[in-house]
């Protein structure tokens, strides 16, 4: 029964126990708790990236604020000081004595006109709520009649209540005169009348007190404009206020720093981070150091602190219209860090631009102006591609106005012939047709559209013959960078030519001509350079230039450094250069050029060779003359059209060199000086140059290399640029530009120029590192394969001559050409005037820059150029280059005058005939001729010069004479107004003539006048007659202490040679007689260094009276304006005035010594005796012993014309 029980209990099925559970059996708590730390620090991360990782500004706010408070209360003390200062000071207490005087004076007249009005007020106060309540109420009214149905019901009720209202008496209270109150019973009518003539008597005794304060209220304008201009800081009231904003109401959130423009999707942050960009005081980088104000030691944020260094120009380009990234670049929405914010992620098109190069973000929007006020580096590079020769290969917008125009222009005449022809066998044809036609009708109307073909033609031809003027203008003002070389057999050595070619800068440093580092640097170079001087040798003019005698080298070195020639040439090698960069420097010419040519260029270096024909596309021979039966004789004037077609010729050389009216005998002395500066050397044989085979090698040379970019080249006149366009080259993509195999070394920052040393291994994989190094060596980019590409695939680009500055505002001009596609501001905000003034300016600054008008005149305050003044490279100086010169550091009075205000002051029809003939001489005088014409021409070999047989290829003379236009026996052109200057003949610098076409006249006349802001036309207004007491007057003031006569040109030859200003009896054709008022009272403030003294008239109540001790009585008598009658005096003033004038003049002084042999001897030697007597004194002594022995003879000579 047990053993059963025990089998059944195995049958039966056991539950097994429960299996271990992984989860429940083990403990998780060290899982929740790093998970739980985990979120912990994710949340706190999560935060402080919220809160600071996501807004690094907030720290640099803070920072900020602890910063500028700091600064803010270390000059609290001084602020109040340095106002009390300022009021303490005789200036402004005299101002404030003058303003509390002034109001003094009417303060009684005041307090009466205060009293009326309060009366007035009073009643005013009283009538006006009665007179408002009717009128409303009858307004009401009269709203409801208009409004009801006329001749209803209503519509009559309406008009009884509103007749009633006009007509009901209104009671209320009213001052009386006295000022009691009293009781008035007016209807409307009587209201409106009381309420209007009240105002209106208000306003004219508020009128009549505003008449009383006009004086005062200017004194205390003045007062205040002192205070304000001589208070270095801000008050403490405005510093206690910045205070308290920064501790107590400092923004620190984004919005409040954020500019937001809407209209043009402008947002931007940037002033999150630099905060001190427009705060009212001007912030330094020591001003934010960290160790407290004042301190050297800075930091990035110190940087970052700063206001803006150019506040002015926010005053025009105000940030709450263009925001910062429209002009800087940058990513103006990024913050969380300087690298995005600054744009300099490799996928943002619009990179922050460096500091040298900032002025990149004028060119977006002003890349039409020649000049941007407020953009040095910019301007500079607009002139450096202009005179460097980089629009010869590159066209840039705005840069080919002349050539654009002119191609434009004869496209026009090319479509209107065609036109006309087709006209005329359409004509022909319809009167051919007429004579089958089937009847009356269909032959009138053919002979009718005949005939309006014809007149059509008619109108073309007109049109025509206005192109063919317009052509023949924009030809005169077309010119190019470097010289002729159709001239190259005329003017220099042969075998001097390999040698330039070769290195132009061994032999010149810093010339414009680029270095063509190919001809070095590949194998067939050589070759290749060869071929070039044989093209240009044989093609060039065959014949020689008038044989010239020497002259005097001394007189000629005088010339030089007095003429103005060194305001664009320079002279002197190495460190001991002098002169200006606009021209070559010409210490080495005598190595290189023919002496005949040298002087017939310096006596006119537009006079051509031969004219050239862009329809024959030739350059005509005295022969196109010959079968026409006209002279071989062609100018601008009246013989600028082609013998065999009538087309337009070109007429005159391409250069902007102008013609100094240089006598014949002055030219020879000049080119004697230059000649001497040097001794030619022996050059390498050069015979290869007459090989015909290797010219026909040197044409394609010429053309792959682009040459005729600068250079006027036979058969290569219309020879288009080969460069690539630049007008847009800053947006191109950066992945475009070809760093080549320096592609690695760009992006890690290996410089192989060393062109930032300072900035080590910083990336130069942008666009600013492209065209530095390009421009510092063009060659880089052929690095390691050029030797795997054929010739033509080569680089070209040649290396020029840059400094590291010039370097710098090309590289910032290419930066800002970005085109109004790749700009970083829509083409709306480009600057664009429409008025014409602004567009007078812009194209009078074409013709300024192309002709180096800055060289001589100062035409902006404060311009600068580049000069050398005993330097090797050039340097940036402030003014002309003629006033950074040595010669007139102490002597300004002798400089050409400042230009910064001629068209407030001369009259425009003057002006232009002033600068189409700056001689001024007269229709009927003659041209000055060479006394020694006749034996420099008398004997070929009487001029032979050292250079003289310097063409080994010319053909002997004879029958080559006819042929090839041999000007040996020849003679040069009489110069017009030669060694005369018309408005100032006591200054040495000449104003040169320039030929300027019409197109050009008008446009230098329109720039000066709106500079000036004068208006166009000019209309001179009439003058009172002077009485004959005025006159006597008006003369005694000139003689009674007044030094007027000490320094201006009177016609008396013994005064005049020291005469340092014009003759008075210019004054009514040149000046305007406003200016003259204001030039008079204070002429510094107009032209600041100039030699008219200040100080001649002093202010008595309203008008100026000439400041003298003790003036004469009928001048003291005079009670009305003494400028403005000594104005009067001189624009009325004749030659027997001026007589009269110097009769009633103290006696002058002598001429000095010297002067005395210039003005009376006249035989050559003694002229020569006397010049070198001068150069010594001009060397060692003054300016105006270096004048002397010129101006007694020139001004008596003007005088007398």
């Amino acid at each position: 029964m047990a053993e059963s029980q025990e089998s059944i209990e195995s049958l039966v099925r056991k539950e097994s126990g429960p299996q271990r559970d992984p989860i429940a059996s083990r403990s998780t708590s060290a899982i929740i708790l790093i998970s739980t730390v985990l979120l912990m620090l994710c949340t706190g991360w999560a935060l402080y990236d919220e809160g600071f990782g996501q807004r690094p500004w907030k720290g640099m706010q803070q920072e900020f604020v602890r910063r500028y408070t700091a600064y803010l209360k270390s000059i609290r003390k001084d602020a109040g000081k340095s106002e009390a200062e300022v009021k303490e000071t005789p200036e402004y207490q005299q101002l404030a004595d003058e303003a509390t005087a002034s109001l003094d004076k009417v303060k009684a007249d005041i307090a009466e006109k205060d009293k009326q009005v309060a009366a007035i007020q009073a009643k005013l106060d009283a009538v006006t709520e009665p007179f408002q309540n009717q009128r409303g109420r009858i307004v009401v009214l009269t709203f409801k009649l208009e409004t009801a149905r006329e001749g209803s019901l209503w519509h009559r009720y309406y008009k009884r209540q509103r007749d009633s209202k006009l007509n009901e008496l209104v009671n209320f209270e009213m001052p009386d005169d006295s000022g009691k109150l009293a009781r008035r019973k007016m209807k409307y009518d009587e209201l409106e009348k009381t309420f209007n003539d009240l105002r209106d008597e208000k306003a004219k005794v508020l009128g009549e007190k505003a008449e009383l304060l006009k004086e005062p209220t200017e004194f205390a304008k003045r007062r205040d404009e002192y205070l304000k201009n001589h208070v270095s800081l801000l008050p403490q009231k405005n510093i206690d206020d910045l205070i308290r904003k920064n501790q107590n109401s400092f923004d620190y959130t984004i919005l409040g720093h954020q500019i937001n423009v809407n209209e043009f999707s402008i947002v931007d942050r940037c002033e999150i981070c630099h905060l001190g960009t427009r705060e009212p005081l001007t912030i330094n980088a020591t001003d934010m150091s960290p160790a407290g104000p004042g301190k050297k030691k800075l930091d990035d944020l110190a940087n970052a602190f700063v206001s803006h260094p150019r506040k002015e120009l926010l005053q025009i380009h105000n940030p709450e219209k263009f925001g910062c990234s429209a002009c800087h670049g940058g990513n103006g929405r990024a913050t969380t860090s300087v690298v995005k914010a600054h744009g300099q992620n490799p996928f943002w098109l619009h990179p922050l631009f460096h500091k040298e190069n900032t002025e990149a973000g004028c060119q977006m929007c002003h890349a039409n102006d020649r000049v941007t006020q407020g953009a040095d580096t910019l301007n500079l590079g607009k002139d450096l591609f202009y005179q460097r020769g980089c629009m010869g290969c590159h066209r840039m917008e705005a840069f080919d106005r002349e050539a654009d125009a002119l191609t434009n222009a004869r496209q026009q005449i090319s479509q209107l012939q065609d036109q006309i022809s087709a006209n005329e066998r359409q004509a022909k044809l319809d009167t051919d047709s007429s004579a089958n036609a089937s009847d009356d009708a269909e032959v009138q109307r053919l002979l009718a559209h005949a005939d309006s073909l014809r007149v059509q033609n008619s109108q073309l031809a007109a049109r025509i013959d206005e192109l063919n003027l317009q052509t023949r203008y924009l030809q005169q003002d077309q010119k190019k960078i470097g010289p002729n070389l159709k001239d190259v057999r005329l003017k220099l050595r042969q075998e001097w030519i390999p040698v330039w070619l070769k290195d132009p800068q061994a032999f010149r440093p810093g010339t414009k001509m680029p270095t063509f580092w190919r001809f070095s640097v590949d194998e067939d170079g050589d070759d290749d350079l060869k071929a070039v001087a044989a093209y240009l040798w044989q093609n060039g003019f065959d014949g020689k230039a008038p044989a010239q005698a020497q002259g005097d080298k001394n007189h000629g070195k005088e010339l030089f450094e007095s003429r103005g020639c060194l305001a664009c040439h320079s002279i002197g090698e190495e460190d001991q250069k002098i002169g200006g960069t606009f021209a070559a420097n010409l210490t080495r010419v005598g190595e290189k050029a023919n002496y005949d040519y040298i002087v017939r260029w310096i006596y006119n270096p537009r006079e051509r060779w031969a004219p050239y024909s862009y329809q024959e596309h030739r350059d005509l021979t005295p022969e196109d003359y010959a079968k026409h039966g006209l002279p071989f004789l062609f100018d601008t004037d009246l013989h600028s059209k082609s013998p065999n077609d009538g087309s337009e010729l070109q007429v005159q050389n391409m250069t902007v060199m102008p013609n100094l009216r240089l006598s014949e005998q002055d030219a020879r002395d000049v080119a004697t000086y230059l000649f001497s500066l040097s001794s030619p050397p022996s050059y390498p044989d050069a015979s290869y140059m007459d090989d015909p085979k290797l010219a026909e090698e040197g044409k394609a040379e010429i053309k792959q290399y682009g040459c005729a970019g600068c250079h006027e080249i036979k058969g290569f006149e219309e020879e288009q640029r080969i460069g690539k366009e630049l007008t847009t080259e800053g947006a191109t993509p950066l992945e475009r530009l070809d760093f080549a195999l320096l592609t690695q070394d760009a992006e890690y920052g290996r410089d192989p120029l060393k062109l930032h040393p300072k900035d080590k291994e910083q990336e130069w994989y942008n666009h600013r590192g492209f065209f530095e190094h390009k421009l510092s060596d063009p060659s880089i980019y052929d690095r390691g394969k050029s030797q795997y590409l054929e010739p033509k695939d080569r680089l070209r680009m040649p290396k020029p001559y840059l400094t590291e500055e010039w370097r710098t505002s090309l590289a910032t001009l290419l930066l800002g050409s970005l085109g109004a596609e790749g700009a970083n501001v829509p083409a709306s905000l480009f600057y664009n005037p429409q008025d014409s003034r602004r567009q007078d300016v812009q194209n009078g600054w074409w013709i300024i820059k192309k002709y180096n008008c800055m060289g001589c005149h100062v035409l902006q305050p404060g311009q600068r150029m580049s000069v050398y003044v005993n330097t090797g490279d050039p340097a940036m100086t402030t003014g002309s280059v003629l006033s950074s010169l040595p010669f007139y550091a102490n002597q300004k009075e002798f400089l050409p005058p400042m230009l910064t205000s001629e068209g407030a002051r001369v009259d425009p029809d003057w002006l232009m005939r002033f600068l189409k003939d700056p001689s001024l001489m007269q229709p009927g005088e003659k041209p000055a001729t060479s006394s020694t014409a006749a034996a420099a021409t008398s004997s070929p070999n009487a001029g032979a010069s050292p250079n003289a047989s310097a063409s080994p290829g010319a053909k002997p003379t004879g029958e080559a004479v006819s042929k090839t236009n041999d000007q040996t026996g020849g003679r040069l052109q009489p110069q017009w107004g030669a060694n005369r200057n018309g408005v100032r003949p006591y200054i040495q610098v000449h104003m040169p003539t320039f030929n300027f076409s019409p197109n050009e006249l008008r446009m230098l006349v329109r720039f000066f006048m709106a500079v000036s802001s004068q208006n166009d036309p000019y209309v001179k207004e009439p003058m009172t007659p002077l009485t004959e007491s005025e006159r006597s007057i008006a003369r005694n003031i000139f003689v009674s202490g007044t030094p007027c006569l000490k320094c201006h040109i009177t016609g008396e030859p013994a005064h005049d040679a020291k005469a340092i200003a014009p003759n008075f009896l210019l004054a009514s054709q040149r000046l305007k007689p406003d200016w003259t008022f204001r030039w008079l009272l204070d002429p510094a403030q107009i032209a600041p260094g100039t030699a008219m003294p200040t100080g001649l008239f002093k202010k008595d109540q309203d008008r100026w009276v000439v400041n003298l001790p003790n003036p004469p009585s009928d001048v003291a008598n005079y009670h009305d304006d003494h400028a403005r009658l000594l104005v009067r005096y001189m624009f009325m003033m004749t030659p027997d005035e001026q007589r009269k004038l110097l009769s009633a003049s103290p006696a002058p002084a002598k001429a000095p010594a010297t002067a005395a042999p210039a003005a009376q001897k006249t035989g050559r030697n003694n002229k020569r005796s006397n010049s070198r007597e001068q150069v010594s004194r001009y060397r060692r002594g003054s300016a105006r012993d270096r004048l002397s022995h010129h101006q007694s003879r020139r001004n008596h000579h003007f005088v007398k014309s």
